[in-house]
């Protein structure tokens, strides 16, 4: 099976090539279904390979394979081969079977979430290509198609983030969301561009083989450093990084099981795994390695104090999207290979649970503001356990799947820096919190909203039964991952720091101590029915509350930018109409119209006066010969004799 993994992402495109031209609206309703079953079958197909993976029953692994695309080149010494093709070893398989997963179950889920949709169909083809686009990004071995699918998940998130474009919410969200990405995909161009300068090939394992070989050979200390910082950039913009992060939480307009594909498995994920795939560009700088650990740290903190105060369920399932891809960067970044796409692993399906379940909340309640719900574990049982569940693995209760990776990753951060490591455990403090007040505020004490709340129900089975999936997963799979089949034996990078085994043994206590601290703090103010000390602290520091609600400011410095950059367009208009267009258009008229007049005066004066001056000497001439033109003979003689005697002086004086 190993040896046709090149379908995966061949059949969910072609699956959206069907939908969306032989699936229109109302003729149609079971095309989804054919969606559904694409994606059934490459996740029944990419889990085979995956457990075989695990098992360790397969013959070649890694798996690469190519086959020729195009060659360019000045001279037959000079062409470059420029393959195409799958190179499948552990963080691409891994990823390869997550996002199939977490994709057939949001195809699942969407049957009842969307149902009734005037664009029902076109909502699956959408769904399919961005699935599709993922996938080429994960198994491809060529880092110029990467690049290619990196843009095609771009437009697909555009169209899937703005899918109710009627509504100005999810339009203006969507054109934030394209733009914000492609200010860090320049970063991705430019360091592909200058990759290939120095290396001279697109192909991943010929990159990380030279690479390998040492920077006399290929890839410097110095490249490496401005190709990894480049990278980093384009890593900052795809999976939301501090400071281009401000488009995902207004990508929460769109419809909420693309929410959870976007943030559990795809797009926010791309530029994780863009990281991890040229690993060997960071391993050859460390200036690169620091800079991706202080920008996932960094990120991390700032998004989880960002979700403190935010009240729309989805926005505080948004702020903890980008904490925990901040905590995924501070693992790569301190050389934790492993522990950061272990991370990647178990958030991806705690993740997805989440906003399943929130979607599964608000289609029950038609609200995102936890203000207006509580007391709905009565209601919604199923989303109420299942949400639970994830809850405890992310805010990492011990032998949750959460734990496994994020212990990880705290053990890294303290072998390289000690403040790296204390950034990072207050920010796991501060996820147990507010997860704990998201939970509380949602479904315990009375219900704040008895009409929302007298209408709430369980929703259908079609989407309980991915909830159910998913919880699951979130409970066992950091366990059997990591007790079981040894995940960190196939997602390995032998230049990575792997360094869990030299921090002591009371770094574990101390992540429990914050998590434990953070779940009780969040019940004392949020699990009760008298919310007024919350209150009240929210009312005593109402500037810090500001700060965090205004997202550290920077969306109105991003807006400042676009401002800025909208003065300079008008001044580079009012610049072009009434500068540019005075000194070149009316200046080139100008010229135009003296260069005429000279023209005019040269032809009057100088190439008609010729002609007629030509003219006049031929008739004066001929005028005063006709004076001598007497008809008498002895003049003629006369004349004849002086011509004689003239010519004759003049020979003798010579």
């Amino acid at each position: 099976m190993i040896e046709l993994v090149y379908l995966i992402p061949l059949i969910p495109l072609f699956t959206a090539i069907i939908i969306l031209f032989f699936g229109k609206e109302g003729e149609n309703p079971k095309m989804p279904y054919v969606g559904i079953v694409s994606m059934g079958w490459c996740f029944l197909h990419s889990a085979c390979v995956f457990l075989q993976a695990l098992t360790g029953r397969l013959e070649e692994f890694p798996y690469y394979r190519t086959v020729s695309w195009f060659s360019f080149g000045g001279s037959e010494r000079s062409i470059i081969d420029n393959d195409i093709g799958v190179l499948l070893d552990g963080p691409a398989l891994t990823l390869l079977f997550v996002v199939t997963l977490v994709s057939l179950l949001v195809h699942i889920y969407s049957l009842g979430y969307m149902k009734g949709d005037k664009r029902f169909n076109r909502y699956y083809a959408y769904l399919s290509f961005f699935t599709a686009s993922m996938l080429g990004l994960v198994v491809t071995s060529n880092l110029l198609v990467l690049f290619a699918c990196w843009e095609l998940v771009g437009v697909a998130s555009y169209l899937l983030i703005g899918f109710w474009f009627e509504k100005p919410g999810p339009a203006y969200a969507s054109k934030k969301a394209f733009m914000t990405t492609k200010l860090g995909d320049m970063g991705f161009y430019i360091g592909l561009l200058l990759l290939f300068a120095a290396v001279g090939t697109f192909d991943l394992q010929m990159l990380a083989y030279r690479a390998e070989m040492g920077p006399e050979y290929s890839l410097s200390t110095g490249v490496a450093t401005w190709v990894g910082l480049l990278f980093l950039f384009a890593a900052i913009g795809k999976s939301a990084q501090v400071p281009l992060f401000i488009w995902l939480p207004d990508a929460m307009e769109g419809p909420t099981p693309v929410s959870a594909l976007i943030h559990a498995a795809t797009m926010v994920v791309a530029g994780i795994y863009l990281i991890a795939r040229v690993y060997f560009v960071y391993a050859a700088s460390p200036v690169a390695m620091h800079a991706v650990a202080w920008v996932g740290v960094l990120t991390a903190f700032f998004a989880a104090t960002m979700a403190l105060v935010a009240y729309d369920i989805k926005r505080v399932l948004a702020f903890s999207t980008i904490s925990q891809l901040g905590y995924m960067m501070l693992g790569l970044g301190v050389g934790g290979y492993t522990s950061g796409l272990f991370h990647l692993t178990t958030h991806a399906f705690f993740k997805a649970l989440l906003f399943l379940g929130a979607g599964s909340v608000i289609h029950a309640v038609h609200t995102n503001d936890m203000r207006e719900m509580g007391g709905l574990s009565k209601k919604m049982p199923t989303t109420f356990i299942t949400m639970t569940a994830a809850t405890l693995a992310i805010a990492g209760m011990p032998y949750f799947s959460g734990w496994f990776s994020k212990e990880m990753i705290l053990h890294d951060a303290y072998a390289v820096s000690p403040l790296l490591w204390a950034i990072g455990l207050v920010t796991a403090g501060l996820t147990a919190f507010y997860m704990s007040r998201m939970m509380f505020l949602t479904f315990t004490g009375k219900a704040r909203d008895q009409h929302k709340w007298g209408h709430a129900h369980e929703s259908p089975s079609v989407m309980t039964v991915p909830l159910w999936i998913l919880g699951v997963l979130s409970v066992f799979s950091g366990l059997l991952l990591e007790k079981v089949w040894h995940f960190k034996d196939l997602v390995h990078f032998e230049m990575a720091h792997e360094a869990a085994h030299h921090a002591p043994g009371w770094i574990g206590w101390a992540a429990f101590a914050v998590f434990f601290g953070g779940c009780w703090l969040a019940y004392q103010l949020y699990g009760t029915d008298d919310l007024s000390v919350a209150e009240n602290l929210r009312t005593k520091f109402s500037w810090a509350a500001e700060i965090l609600e205004k997202r550290y400011y920077f969306d109105d410095v991003a807006l400042w930018f676009v401002a800025l950059s909208d003065k300079l367009a008008e001044l580079c208009y009012w610049v072009d109409a009434n500068i540019i267009d005075a000194i070149f258009i009316d200046g080139w008229a100008l010229v135009t119209r003296l260069l005429a007049e000279i023209n005019s005066f040269i032809d009057d004066f100088f190439v008609d006066g010729a002609v007629d001056g030509v003219g006049s000497i031929t008739q004066d001439a001929g005028w005063g010969l006709r004076r001598l033109a007497t008809g008498r003979v002895q003049e003629y003689m006369l004349y004849i004799a002086l011509a004689v005697m003239t010519f004759a002086i003049y020979i003798i004086t010579r």
